[in-house]
């Protein structure tokens, strides 16, 4: 094809036909322009067609690894409420004016504290975010990545502030308590107890009762923020499963 043009150049020039060897340039070049705005219009479409598929698979992706987050969620919060309980009891309980000695103890083995705090596995929004492939969504669905975002940090900043309180006041009761005969202590078997296990009004009840409301709090805490990931991870799953 190169050939059969440059050959019909060079029949136009021998026959000094100048106005038509323009005319030809100029319609070579126009055809050279056509050709060259088809070559891009294949290779946007292909590009356009490439992020739409990208963006599929990101989507397909994240919707499984946020369903999961809601399962563990689930268990989590299951936990966390079933903790808020046996504290409020053991709380309930040691209130009362007429309290019993063994009703106290008995409680007192359901304060602990269980660290498994929410951790999200939506690791596809981190690399949506750090490979700048977040331009690619619509606006629905970058504000509501980066809400997510922004929950799951305000969770992790907040919980070291939670869980140091925690940490403080357990400490402090450790501090005063024979830790091994109480980690053994038998509800039937008062003669395995420390003696002030029997005094209700001893300053180790009085630093145990202020770590079993550090631990409540952690679980209240745990609640509460478990709720806005929730509502934040439903929020972003309404619009991508939107297609």
């Amino acid at each position: 094809m190169i050939k059969f043009f440059r050959k019909i150049r060079q029949n136009m020039i021998k026959e000094n036909k100048v106005s038509k060897y323009f005319l030809y340039a100029v319609g070579e070049i126009i055809l050279v322009v056509i050709g060259i705005l088809i070559a891009l219009q294949v290779n946007n479409a292909n590009e356009i067609s490439k992020q739409k598929q990208k963006v599929k698979n990101y989507k397909k992706t994240l919707i499984t690894e946020l369903k999961a987050d809601l399962m563990r969620l689930d268990h989590l919060d299951t936990l966390c409420k079933k903790k808020q309980k046996d504290i409020n009891n053991y709380l309930s309980i040691f209130k009362k004016a007429d309290k019993e000695i063994g009703a106290v103890i008995h409680e007192m083995n359901n304060v602990n504290y269980y660290g498994d705090f929410y951790q999200s596995i939506a690791y596809t929004i981190d690399d949506i975010i750090n490979t700048g492939n977040l331009e690619l969504f619509s606006n629905e669905i970058k504000h509501a990545i980066l809400e997510f975002k922004a929950t799951e940090e305000f969770y992790e900043k907040t919980k070291a502030e939670v869980v140091q309180k925690f940490v403080l006041s357990n400490l402090e009761f450790e501090n005063v308590a024979d830790m091994l005969s109480f980690s053994d202590q038998s509800t039937y078997e008062y003669k395995n107890l420390n003696d002030w296990i029997f005094d209700l009004k001893s300053e180790q009840y009085r630093l145990f009762n202020n770590r079993a409301l550090a631990v409540l709090r952690t679980y209240y805490f745990r609640t509460d923020q478990n709720h806005k990931m929730r509502l934040s991870i439903e929020k972003l799953l309404i619009e991508l499963e939107k297609d």
